[in-house]
């Protein structure tokens, strides 16, 4: 029986997805995930009676208090996550949805690749947010955003798939220092006792 203290680099999980785990985590989550997300945008849009394809003739920009710390806002973002890149152009929209689309491909391959759990759950997250926000643009020319903290001073507004987007890069960062530590762990000289 090998010690996982012996050799830190072995672990269940250090290899690339199988079919059925790359269908899980590249296909059935996300599809939920962006669900989930679609769901979240066609809610806040009710909520202000507006239809979900409001994006597509106007930016309404309305807000409700719900608490002295988070707000329920609709604003209709042209530009990328947390509001970057704003602006109304034609180009942009189709470029940014084709980016999306693309980046999803290039995503689910390093995905089938990708060794460890959380970089597999990372990417997960990160291809459930693109692809999110890829349909709004597809369909609407903007993403609809509705998470306003603007009350304790982050000004910037988003949506389920940015937060998708945040956690899964987050992640990524945590998995490739993880792997770095324990690759350095594994190559470094045993002490003799």
């Amino acid at each position: 029986m090998t010690n996982l203290a012996e050799n830190p680099q072995s672990t269940a999980t250090d290899k690339p997805l199988g079919w059925a785990g790359f269908a899980l985590l590249g296909g059935a989550i996300p599809a939920v995930l962006v669900a989930l997300d679609q769901l979240s945008k066609w809610a806040t849009t009710r909520f202000f009676d507006l239809p979900m394809s409001i994006c597509s003739t106007a930016d309404p920009r309305l807000t409700h208090e719900v608490s002295p710390i988070a707000d329920l806002s609709l604003l209709c973002n042209r530009g990328i996550s947390w509001g970057l890149l704003q602006g109304d152009s034609s180009v942009k929209r189709w470029a940014l949805t084709v980016f999306a689309f693309l980046m999803t491909l290039a995503l689910l391959y390093v995905l089938r690749k990708t060794k460890d759990r959380l970089g597999q759950f990372s990417l997960c997250l990160v291809i459930a947010g693109a692809v999110g926000n890829a349909i709004d643009r597809l369909f609407f020319g903007a993403v609809t955003d509705m998470i306003d903290f603007s009350d304790i001073g982050f000004k910037f507004v988003f949506n389920v798939a940015d937060s998708y987007i945040t956690i899964g890069v987050i992640g990524l960062f945590v998995s490739s220092f993880i792997n770095d530590r324990r690759e350095k762990a594994a190559n470094s000289p045993k002490s003799e006792d």
